[in-house]
């Protein structure tokens, strides 16, 4: 059975944000390449969803406003104050149409069990002209065969991403959107060590009956890592689909 996002963060979420509290820069590469098309764009009110605990605010230039949007009560609650979030459905969500320059969505669809609804309400949110960045694990890639086959077996609640495939491109035309890139990027997630590695995914995946080294192990084996600048960064790697408001 699927389990949605708002069910799997109900669970563990605060699991999850223990993680990204713990190893705040691992993902730092994410974020980047995620926020890159929109560079040279005007200021303007970004809507990140499902946000989380708002991890991406963090990264926003200077001017750029941000809301999140989640589910989930752990991710709501341990957002910082500061920053402005709602708690809703991203197929659901109460703000008005055409209030929103930019949506961004990273590495959390696959959990989505109706893409074409999520699609549909990103473009009832984005002004004319508006711009959507959605970047999430691809079919086929080392990650997906990572995350719904050793997380799958270790998780507690297993792992059945529904992974960006060959349909994605046209559910996101047929909500409004013209395709602007789409892309298979490195989006290598860096540690101190890869001990460090193996503790930040038993978290975020909620692995609990695994040690870190065993995790590690995993990770090493089936993704690989490469030793930059003497630290060790996992091949973490996305798919990026950048679109605009017919």
């Amino acid at each position: 059975m699927f389990d949605s996002y708002a069910e799997i963060f109900a669970e563990r979420g605060a699991a999850y944000h223990a993680a990204m509290a713990a190893f705040p820069r691992a993902r730092d590469a994410e974020f980047d390449a995620v926020l890159e098309p929109l560079r040279g764009l005007p200021e303007g009110l970004l809507c990140d969803m499902p946000s989380g605990s708002g991890y991406l605010a963090a990264h926003l230039r200077a001017g750029m406003r941000y809301v999140g949007v989640d589910p989930s009560d752990d991710f709501i609650g341990a957002c910082p104050s500061e920053i402005e979030r709602i708690k809703a459905a991203i197929t659901s969500v109460p703000l008005p149409d055409a209030s929103i320059d930019y949506v961004v969505s990273l590495a959390a669809l696959h959990h989505e069990p109706d893409l074409s609804a999520g699609f549909l309400e990103m473009r009832r949110l984005l002004k004319p002209g508006g711009r959507a960045v959605i970047a999430d694990v691809a079919v086929g890639s080392s990650p997906a065969r990572f995350l719904n086959g050793f997380v799958d077996a270790n998780n507690p609640m297993g792992h059945e991403g529904h992974f960006l495939d060959e349909h994605t491109r046209g559910l996101l035309e047929q909500a409004g959107f013209v395709i602007a890139d789409d892309a298979s990027m490195s989006m290598p997630w860096r540690f101190e060590s890869v001990a460090d590695a193996g503790l930040f995914c038993r978290q975020l995946f909620w692995m609990p009956k695994l040690s870190s080294g065993e995790v590690a192990s995993a990770m090493d084996e089936e993704i690989g890592f490469d030793v930059i600048d003497g630290l060790p960064h996992l091949r973490w790697a996305l798919r990026r689909i950048v679109c605009n408001a017919a």
